[in-house]
């Protein structure tokens, strides 16, 4: 055959695909690095997929609007028992039995406990609820991690957001949140608010804001108002419509990472929005602060992820690759794909980094920083 003869074919060949992939990445959810319900195969999936029907309407939903809301869906006992623990979890003298980091944490804001988990068992069970695993679990392609609670007294009055500036993972998308109303949240007690749909928004880096992560690793820094404003002037250009979150007690929000979502103003002063909100990743992922990490570079803030149901460390992996970790003296870490050429070489940087010349980086620093308030 002549070379002209051949080109048909090969294109025959390219169109074709390898045999049986195709079909695999259009029925496979985990064919794919990536959660279901945000997969560009979405429909095939769906459609190919065994859950049950009320499960894959719920996926419909979720896939179109970035949220859930789950009338009644916790039972009213689980509730209670986490309300019977409130007056001693926010009680100002309550001395908790944890670490000295953990009881900072807890104790950090009189209208938040933060991972009220590791001191409240009800706090632990509500976050672990096994048919909203099985749920996140259907919706994602991927099994669950509850790693964070927030329980509020009150409501937040907190500016539109996505949690996915805070929490993100490598690959993206594998994160969400679930909000739990405890009492009856009406227009006064200041409810959430949220705007379906934002979540197909892209995913925004530092380095598209014209930002780079500050040098302290326990603060946001003044820059987070750049984001908020941000995020203000999307919603103008996109005329996004709010809808608030007005339910009754045992209802939940689930919504996807990168839903812009807030709190309302309270209109009622001194009235309580009792709530909990836990935060989970998904396996087999890398668990990244993007706020505080720089992948231009290729620097992330690794997060310390912790299981609450078993207090289990969940490894960095992505796509059930464990890579190789190299610290830097700024407390970031670079990334290496096992057995890459050059590891060496790059290790040995990380320990020079993290040694001498990161102790003087760090003295440079704090003496510029003196000079400056002086």
């Amino acid at each position: 055959m002549e070379r002209d003869d051949l080109a048909p074919v090969a294109r025959d060949a390219r169109a074709a695909g390898v045999p049986g992939t195709v079909q695999r990445l259009l029925s496979e959810p985990a064919a794919l690095g990536m959660p279901f319900i945000e997969s560009p195969l979405f429909e095939s999936l769906l459609a190919a997929s065994p859950q049950p029907e009320q499960v894959k309407s719920l996926a419909r939903s979720f896939h179109d609007d970035g949220f859930l809301i789950l009338e009644s869906f916790f039972p009213a006992d689980a509730i209670d028992a986490v309300l019977d623990r409130y007056d001693w979890l926010f009680d100002p003298a309550t001395e908790f039995d944890a670490l000295p980091q953990i009881r900072k944490q807890l104790e950090a804001d009189p209208n938040r406990r933060q991972d009220a988990w590791r001191v409240c068992e009800p706090v632990r069970a509500l976050a672990s609820d096994p048919r909203l695993l099985d749920l996140l679990k259907a919706l994602y392609g991927r099994p669950p991690i509850p790693f964070q609670t927030l329980n509020f007294l009150s409501g937040t009055e907190q500016s539109a957001h996505c949690d996915a500036i805070h929490f993100s993972c490598l690959p993206s998308g594998f994160m969400c949140g679930v909000w739990v109303a405890l009492e009856d949240v009406t227009e006064d007690n200041g409810p959430l608010h949220y705007y379906p749909g934002s979540h197909r928004l892209p995913e925004v880096r530092l380095e598209q804001l014209r930002l780079w992560p500050g040098d302290n690793p326990t603060e946001l820094g003044p820059d987070y108002a750049f984001f908020e404003d941000y995020v203000r002037a999307v919603l103008r250009a996109r005329s996004l419509e709010q809808e608030r979150l007005v339910i009754r007690k045992g209802t939940a929000l689930l919504w996807a990472s990168n839903l812009l979502h807030g709190g309302c103003p309270i209109a009622r002063p001194g009235s309580t929005r009792k709530s909990q909100v836990t935060h989970y990743y998904f396996e087999n992922c890398l668990y990244y602060t993007p706020i505080r990490s720089n992948p231009l570079l290729g620097e992330y803030c690794l997060k310390q992820v912790v299981d609450l149901r078993d207090g289990r460390v969940v490894p960095h992996r992505v796509n059930g690759m464990e890579l190789e970790l190299i610290p830097l003296p700024n407390g970031n870490h670079r990334l290496l794909k096992p057995g890459s050429r050059g590891n060496v070489l790059l290790k040995l940087a990380g320990f020079v980094m993290r040694g001498p010349l990161g102790m003087t980086r760090r003295v440079a620093r704090h003496a510029a920083a003196r000079a400056r308030r002086g």
